[in-house]
């Protein structure tokens, strides 16, 4: 990476959004704020790419801005955090330092793509059925009642999509491993 090409610092930590966004909701525990917090993250990389310091770790880099952006955000929500909320949130943010690394975030970053790939090949009843029952949250009675079907048929149906899309993900990673 041309640290001192803007768009090139950009571009690598767009590449982990999706780590960003998960370490900001384990800070959070609110995905709509870890979204808004990722997105202030790289509205600061944006405007002071310039300050990385070559040979540094990059992620470690965004890890530190998204939590001190976390951090504001919670002082904005709360109007005047507790200390123990700010020394709440280090250390968090610290376990998660030593949890989340730039390795653990590329594999993050293809496990999506690979699920994406898997997802799109599903019909539209699969996806209504995954969507209900993760998304949703919704039983597998409930699904069965408005589906006129029987409950043990949503779970053998489940099981069925879990391990198409396990075996498809197992596929599509290793391609996209391939070409990394």
């Amino acid at each position: 990476m041309d640290v001192h090409d803007r768009d090139a610092v950009l571009k690598r930590a767009f590449r982990y959004r999706d780590a960003l966004a998960a370490h900001a909701f384990a800070l959070l525990r609110d995905w709509a704020l870890a979204e808004d917090v990722v997105q202030d993250a790289f509205v600061v990389v944006m405007n002071r790419w310039s300050d990385f310091v070559p040979g540094t770790a990059f992620f470690p880099w965004l890890q530190r801005i998204v939590r001190l952006k976390s951090l504001e955000a919670l002082r904005a929500r709360a109007k005047k955090p507790t200390a123990l909320e700010g020394q709440l949130l280090e250390r968090v943010s610290a376990a998660l330092d030593g949890q989340l690394d730039e390795g653990l975030a590329e594999r993050q970053t293809l496990l999506r793509k690979a699920l994406q790939r898997c997802m799109a090949v599903l019909d539209g009843r699969a996806l209504g059925l995954l969507q209900g029952y993760y998304a949703l949250s919704e039983s597998c009675e409930s699904i069965a009642r408005s589906q006129n079907r029987s409950a043990n048929a949503v779970r053998l149906t489940l099981s069925r999509l879990r391990r198409r899309l396990h075996e498809c993900l197992e596929r599509r990673l290793s391609a996209l491993e391939a070409e990394a």
